[in-house]
């Protein structure tokens, strides 16, 4: 059994200028970086680690890209998502081992 879908091109301009005006909206929404940063802290408590092991981290360059704001450090939410799938393994032999 088959269907026929008929659409017009009223149809599909109503659709075009609504997906239009939803983009315009999520742009709008943007929130700005500064106010998206993730503290130490904060990133330290998410991920189920000391604040000890972040800076360990930056110190060797294993862990998350960082940002520093004169003494403070800040990470992007994009950039520790990137860092986190990078983490991803099929087994424990792709895995690098660090002394």
């Amino acid at each position: 059994m088959s269907t026929t879908v008929s659409i017009n091109r009223q149809t599909i301009s109503s659709l075009a200028e609504r997906l239009a005006a939803i983009e315009r909206d999520l742009a709008g929404a943007r929130v700005p970086v500064l106010d998206g940063l993730l503290t130490p802290p904060v990133l330290a408590a998410r991920l189920e680690v000391t604040e000890r092991t972040l800076s360990e981290w930056r110190i060797t360059g294993r862990g998350p890209v960082f940002i520093r704001l004169g003494k403070t450090v800040r990470y992007r939410p994009e950039a520790v998502d990137t860092w986190l799938l990078a983490q991803e393994h099929q087994s424990t032999s792709e895995e690098v081992r660090y002394s």
